[in-house]
């Protein structure tokens, strides 16, 4: 009897043991030195916090909360390359707009999330407010999206409002805008300036009278300067269309955007023109390439746009991998590739189904 007492007094120990909740720790067990306030934010603000920010394309990552609570999905997405949205293959030229994630800092976000997230000296977000950090200065996200930056603009023109209805698809839209010229100028930068950032994915500017490519707007990178002493020449009475490039709204809003345009003033400005690449195109005098804009395809699994130069050697200028259709973009190179006389230009691209396909391609050149 009594032993049948002392086992059940001893399953019921057990029981308690097991059920009796654990006392709320103030932090878990941290492996890793990386910090929100140190590593993390700096990444935010350099790749990440253009489209996710308040009111913007994505959910939120400025505050180190929003940041915690979406760390699985960050690490997901980092592992799978799938954010921030960069298709070109390391390797193949440098790029001043380049979006992708370095090595290290997919380490850092990932080493980030395993360990619990700490914002700083190893405190870890519990959901609550925590009295020892509530008074102290709050290190955030910050996207720079209230300013011009590369300065006031030589000429603003608004663009025409943009009505968008509530629970729209994807879609994009032509605005033709009047520069306004009533004599030739050059131009050595544009900058756009999105009205509504939940709903502007991206921006393609052209002149009107010969389509020629004059710049893109992404989130990552909202502006595009020419190279020292090159300048756009655009005659007078100019017009610029800007094709806009809308996500799906979840409510009626109006876009009203600006574009902003600088102008140079140098006598000796060389002009940018551009070349178009739809089948081969053999060069009849020395060339630099700054910009390749490929058309803008769904569909596609690579492209690569090679320039075979007259001793048989090829070099590769651009090689992308599964370019995303919905986040069209050009590729800025840091130093402008120097083409010479009869090398042949061309591009391959592959769909899906790994059949070729014909892409047109823009290079600017001068």
């Amino acid at each position: 009897m009594m032993r049948a007492i002392g086992s059940g007094l001893l399953a019921l120990g057990i029981a308690l043991c097991i059920a009796w909740p654990e006392p709320v720790q103030s932090h878990g067990s941290l492996t890793t030195t990386v910090l929100f306030d140190r590593e993390i934010v700096r990444i935010l603000n350099q790749r990440c916090v253009m489209c996710h920010m308040e009111k913007g394309l994505s959910f939120p990552l400025e505050t180190y909360e929003q940041t915690w609570l979406q760390g699985r999905a960050m690490r997901a997405s980092v592992l799978r390359r799938h954010m921030p949205p960069w298709p070109a293959v390391a390797g193949y030229g440098e790029f001043l707009n380049d979006n992708h994630l370095t090595v290290r800092e997919s380490q850092f976000l990932v080493s980030w999330v395993e360990g619990l997230g700490p914002r700083n000296g190893g405190r870890v977000f519990l959901n609550v407010i925590d009295p020892k950090t509530a008074a102290t200065k709050e290190i955030r996200a910050t996207p720079h999206t209230d300013h011009w930056q590369l300065g006031e603009p030589d000429l603003l023109r608004p663009l025409q409002p943009i009505a968008i209805d509530a629970k729209a698809g994807d879609t994009t839209t032509k605005v033709v805008v009047d520069l306004g010229l009533a004599a030739a100028r050059q131009v050595r930068a544009l900058e756009f300036m999105p009205g509504d950032r939940r709903v502007v994915r991206a921006a393609t500017f052209s002149l009107e009278s010969t389509g020629q490519w004059l710049g893109s707007w992404t989130p990552w990178h909202g502006f595009v300067s020419l190279p020292e002493g090159v300048a756009y020449r655009l005659p007078a009475r100019s017009r610029v269309v800007v094709d806009v490039h809308l996500r799906g709204a979840t409510e009626q809003t109006i876009d009203r955007s600006t574009l902003g345009v600088f102008f140079a003033t140098a006598p000796d400005t060389r002009a940018a023109t551009d070349l178009v690449v739809d089948k081969p195109v053999r060069l009849t005098r020395e060339t630099r390439v700054w910009a390749i804009q490929p058309e803008n395809v769904a569909g596609l699994s690579a492209l690569e746009v090679s320039a075979r130069r007259p001793d048989g050697g090829t070099d590769v200028l651009l090689a992308l991998t599964e370019p995303p259709a919905e986040w069209p973009t050009p590729y800025l190179l840091k130093t402008p590739r120097l083409l010479s006389r009869g090398t042949e230009v061309f591009a391959v691209a592959r769909s899906s189904t790994a059949q070729s396909r014909q892409v047109r391609v823009r290079l600017s050149r001068y």
